[in-house]
């Protein structure tokens, strides 16, 4: 299973797999567009509140089986990473599939510590051009996109990615 957002979502594939993914996503090497989301305790929040640091933006769902292999390698990486780099982790809400009661039930029951935001109607995946879940945003401190991947990478190729922004 893997979801695929944007106004093209029936064009598109997933590219799920270990390793570096040959496509290159149309956003990198741009401006990060602004977005919007929503935080737990239903406050508004944008993406320009994120911009005093370097910025890894997920979007993902829990019912995501390549999400919920992907997210424990972030957590790892969110614990060593956390005061150097903005997390941005955003829960696709389409309110069938996926609820915020879903996701914080899963988030709790996993123990993640990572802050996360919820997508309400997938409107920051559509800014995003999200292909398919998980789509990790790797941006700099001047919000350029360095990369998006859309591939499985473990913690060390995580670390190496951050490193370079």
């Amino acid at each position: 299973l893997f979801y695929i957002a944007g106004p093209n979502r029936h064009n598109k594939g997933s590219t799920q797999k270990d390793g570096s993914s040959a496509v290159v996503h149309e956003l990198t090497g741009q401006q990060l567009p602004e977005f919007e989301m929503v935080d737990q305790a239903g406050y508004q929040k944008k993406s320009t509140e994120f911009y005093n640091k370097p910025m890894l933006v997920v979007e993902w769902a829990s019912w995501c089986p390549y999400c919920q292999r992907q997210l424990p390698e972030i957590q790892k990486v969110y614990e060593k990473y956390k005061s150097k780099i903005n997390f941005v982790m955003l829960d696709m809400l389409d309110f069938h599939k996926e609820t915020k009661e879903q996701a914080d039930q899963y988030v709790s029951e996993k123990g993640y510590t990572f802050p996360y935001y919820y997508d309400a109607g997938e409107k920051a995946a559509d800014i995003l051009h999200v292909q398919s879940i998980p789509g990790i945003y790797l941006v700099d401190k001047n919000q350029k996109v360095k990369k998006v991947m859309t591939d499985f990478h473990d913690e060390a190729a995580l670390e190496k990615q951050l490193e370079e922004i």
